[in-house]
């Protein structure tokens, strides 16, 4: 009895190593695959991001793209994953340790402010996160302030053809905005834009539309 039990224990410790490796697999494709059609690369090289930038993620959700950018700066560069959201926080801290990164600090931000440093960013990140944003003017003015003189502002954001002749309260209900009303936004926050990219990323089926890429600086 005791030896068929020590096998079923062996067993079971056996089918439990498989699975977990397997899941493993499954989320480092996930990733890979995000990374090529999200296109990941060009929002580094949007971001500028080289060793020794110091990079803040606002909305980082669970921090997909802070630990990206926290690899791009290594070494000497730092990174900020910011959410307002507490459970999003703590995905970012989970994300960070599960990568052994050292160099991203989290912050929990508020509705209105990222609670970022002034003058302290050579670039922000936002993706898919500004449509989000409840009080969107004055996260525009803490993150202009946040930006060194010339730092980047990249804002992805998706956007259906088919939300077009909303108003912008309706588009943000359907979690879409379009390039031309976030263009507007941030010119009279203070930002030049730099790069618009209204085609970053087209949905490849359903309603037709993508992600759109603006690049602004300070």
């Amino acid at each position: 009895m005791a030896h068929q039990t020590r096998r079923w224990w062996i067993c079971l410790l056996i089918v439990l190593f498989t699975v977990t490796l397997s899941l493993a697999r499954i989320a480092a494709q996930t990733d890979a695959e995000t990374e090529s059609w999200a296109r990941v690369p060009d929002i580094l090289k949007a971001l500028d991001a080289q060793p020794g930038s110091s990079i803040a993620d606002v909305g980082a959700g669970d921090g997909f793209y802070a630990v990206r950018i926290a690899r791009a700066v290594l070494p000497g560069g730092r990174v900020v994953g910011e959410d307002i959201s507490e459970s999003a926080v703590q995905k970012i801290r989970d994300r960070v340790a599960a990568d052994r990164l050292t160099n991203v600090d989290v912050v929990l931000g508020a509705v209105d402010d990222p609670r970022l440093a002034d003058s302290a960013f050579d670039a922000v990140l936002v993706h898919n996160a500004y449509h989000e944003f409840e009080k969107h003017e004055q996260m525009l003015e803490h993150i202009l302030k946040a930006l060194k003189p010339g730092g980047r502002f990249v804002l992805v954001e998706p956007f259906h053809d088919s939300t077009s002749s909303l108003p912008r309260d309706q588009q943000v209900a359907k979690h879409d905005l379009a390039a031309d009303i976030a263009e507007k936004e941030l010119r009279l926050a203070g930002f030049t834009i730099k790069e618009r990219d209204d085609k970053f990323v087209r949905f490849v089926a359903g309603d037709p539309g993508g992600f759109w890429m603006i690049v602004a600086r300070k």
